[in-house]
């Protein structure tokens, strides 16, 4: 199987991934150039065993999400997706 999550270092996310890694497969995960040091710090948490978890740096808000031709090539075939990410503004009005 091979999995691609958005918002995988988020509050959901992560729980996602965790579970995830019960299963057999590659999790592709999108994350933000700036994020990655928060992704390593999962992925240790996690235990996950290295070559599990792929990520992929791109931005939800980018077309395409942002991701580069050779990611999107790596992510053909993949079984399942999970839309977990979110854009908000805190200091938004209503």
């Amino acid at each position: 199987m091979r999995y691609f999550v958005t918002g995988a270092t988020g509050f959901i996310g992560r729980h996602l991934v965790k579970r995830l890694l019960r299963r057999e497969g590659t999790i592709h995960v999108l994350v933000r150039e700036g994020s990655r040091a928060r992704l390593e710090e999962l992925m240790s948490s996690w235990g996950a065993v290295p070559g599990r978890i792929a990520p992929v740096i791109g931005d939800l808000t980018a077309p395409e999400l942002g991701i580069s031709d050779a990611d999107r090539k790596q992510l053909e075939g993949v079984d399942h997706f999970f839309h977990l990410a979110a854009i908000y503004d805190m200091s938004a009005d209503e």
